[in-house]
């Protein structure tokens, strides 16, 4: 009877304990589903990477997705004005809105859950440390997601995956705006120019007798001429500006020009000098049978010996000057992974050519100037005086079509610029000489001098083919994203040019050089014949280059 009264109270007893556990149970199970539901309501797929939380760890309160220590992103929280604002960075060829989950997480049905992603640019870390397979060299455009040329990263790519390779592109800054804000990229550049040209050649012009064993005043030496002068430095400025018509830079125009300040030389003689003569060439009507038809001769300018005073001034001058303007049109793209520095570090490079045509226009213009002062004693008699003024110039103008190539390198801060340059067309040669003589200051003036007669006074023009290739190379180094400091070295070459120096004869028919002041006859003697020469000049230059 015992045992049948126990076994019911021991069916009760566990019945009456079931019954406390799910009693128990049910407001945990209330708990834990409503801070589930809590996270998953509150759950974004886009996150904010430039924003991060220091990392927690969760309390019991607190329902962990991830339950793991390394390394480990904490959720974000997202600003109202981002919630609908898509981040979209492209990582070589992985998308990040591809589903991603980590190492042995649990992530809630729909999650996609991120790996960390460094927000940094090629200039957020040190040179050299963003290597072939980073992401910070990869970058589209604007400063922070990266570029090809290394400061700033400005350069990135562009729209058809072209690196842009040293062309500022910065996505998201407002630019000014220039012609009704059509376009908006441009670039200006202005540099110094330190140049050297060709020196002009020069007969001889002045010296202390003949030249020649002949008497009297036999084997005199040249003071000046006889050699190229104007060899030393011309200073210059170059200026190259334009705009590109698309955000890419495939198309633009441009426009540049250049000068070199006119140089100058000069010589002046007198009585410093003891004996100072002008050494000509004579033609001798009725020559000795011992000489020849043509014989070194002198006009004396100081010689008191023979009762003449006087002086001599020469000046010669140069001046170099150019415009053009073109289309440049991108034509290729390339970059790559190289090492450099001591430790060999990966760094990116790219490279960019284009090809450019224009209009070209070079003009070179020169003089030589000869001015004297004579004053004859002639004992009794009256002293004559005779004040000669003489002038041999030339002028070159250059038009012609202009071809070019242009290439770009760029690694790090530094980029390298080469380009080619074809000029073709037609030079436009003039030449104007003149010459007047004032006896005993009386004027009229009367027509002619010593080297610059009746015979070839006079302005003479004529059109000759032309080439003008040119050669620039410069080293450049990004001081900022948009400016860069440039050191760069030019030669420029132009053929069928005409120069004062060749344009003087020194053979004169004396019966044409005035001795009063009567007209004088026309004679032969000196001719004039347009005598081409070529030209090149070359130099260094420093300057800055700015890019929008």
């Amino acid at each position: 009877m015992s045992q049948r009264l126990q076994t019911p109270c021991r069916i009760s007893l566990v019945a009456i304990a079931l019954l406390a556990v799910v009693c128990l149970s049910s407001p945990l199970q209330a708990q834990s589903g409503g801070v589930e539901q809590s996270a998953r309501a509150s759950w974004q797929p886009v996150r904010d990477l430039s924003q991060r939380a220091p990392k927690q760890r969760a309390t019991a309160t607190e329902v962990q997705l991830v339950d793991y220590e390394a390394d480990q992103v904490t959720p974000r929280k997202v600003k109202p004005s981002q919630m609908n604002k898509p981040r979209v960075r492209p990582v070589s060829s992985t998308s990040v809105l591809e589903p991603v989950i980590t190492h042995e997480s649990v992530p809630m049905d729909g999650q996609v859950y991120l790996e960390p992603l460094h927000d940094y640019g090629c200039d957020s870390i040190p040179m050299g440390s963003c290597g072939c397979g980073d992401v910070g060299c990869d970058g589209i455009c604007g400063i922070s997601v990266g570029g090809c040329d290394g400061i700033g990263c400005a350069s990135g790519q562009c729209c058809n995956g072209d690196p842009m390779c040293g062309e500022y592109r910065d996505c998201d800054s407002l630019r000014p705006c220039i012609t009704l804000c059509w376009p908006q990229d441009g670039w200006f550049s202005a540099e110094y120019l330190m140049w050297w040209q060709d020196g002009m050649a020069l007969p001889p012009l002045a010296s202390t007798g003949r030249l020649s064993d002949r008497d009297p005043l036999a084997n005199g030496t040249v003071l000046y001429g006889n050699n190229d002068v104007l060899t030393d430095h011309f200073d210059g400025m170059r200026f190259d500006f334009g705009f590109w018509f698309d955000n890419c830079h495939t198309w633009g125009i441009g426009a540049g020009a250049f000068g070199l300040d006119r140089e100058t030389e000069s010589f002046a003689g007198g009585a410093q000098n003891g004996t100072l003569v002008r050494p000509i060439i004579t033609v001798l009507d009725n020559p000795d049978p011992q000489l020849d038809e043509l014989t070194e001769a002198v006009a004396l300018v100081h010689d008191p010996t023979r009762g003449h005073t006087g002086t001599l001034n020469i000046d010669v001058d140069s001046e170099l000057s150019g415009w053009d303007i073109y289309l440049r049109h991108f034509r290729i793209a390339s970059q790559g992974c190289t090492h450099v520095g001591p430790c060999s570090c990966p760094t990116r490079w790219c490279s960019r050519s284009e090809h450019r045509l224009g209009f070209r226009s070079v003009e070179l213009d020169e003089g030589i100037g000869i001015d004297s002062n004579i004053l004859i004693d002639q004992g009794t008699n009256t002293p004559l005086t005779f004040a000669l003024n003489e002038s041999f110039r030339t002028r070159n103008q250059f038009n012609g079509i202009d071809f070019g190539w242009f290439h770009t390198r760029s690694i790090d801060y530094w980029n390298f610029d080469i380009g080619l340059r074809l000029a073709v067309g037609n030079v436009k040669q003039h030449v104007d000489i003149t010459g007047q003589t004032v006896i005993n200051s009386t004027a009229p003036a009367v027509s002619g001098g010593l080297l610059a007669l009746n015979s070839n006074i006079g302005s003479y023009e004529r059109n000759e083919f032309a080439v003008l290739p040119e050669l620039n190379m410069k080293l450049g180094y990004q001081l900022t994203d948009q400016l860069r400091a440039t050191f760069g070295y030019t030669f420029l070459y132009m053929s069928n040019v005409v120069r004062p120096g060749d344009q003087i004869e020194r053979i004169i028919d004396q019966a044409q050089v005035p001795n009063s002041n009567v007209a004088t006859p026309t004679g032969v003697f000196p001719r004039f014949a347009f005598d081409n020469t070529d030209y090149w000049a070359q130099g260094l230059s420093f300057g800055l280059d700015y890019r929008w």
